[in-house]
């Protein structure tokens, strides 16, 4: 149980340390491509139930 602390260290500095964006769709239109669904991967994380879908995608940094 040690390593919990450490690995939520590290997925707050990778959060914080990156941009995100995120989306919320309520009502029927959540549901155009399935009720029931969770996704992730390195580019993001998806979430629809029922008339709810989320989404926290990473942003890339524009340098100037």
């Amino acid at each position: 149980m040690k390593n919990k602390p450490t690995l939520l260290l590290i997925a707050a500095v990778a959060f914080f340390g990156v941009g995100c964006s995120s989306t919320v769709t309520l009502g029927p239109k959540a549901n155009d491509d399935g009720y029931l669904s969770a996704s992730a991967n390195g580019k993001g994380v998806s979430v629809t139930l029922p008339f709810v879908q989320a989404g926290v995608a990473v942003t890339e940094e524009k340098k100037k």
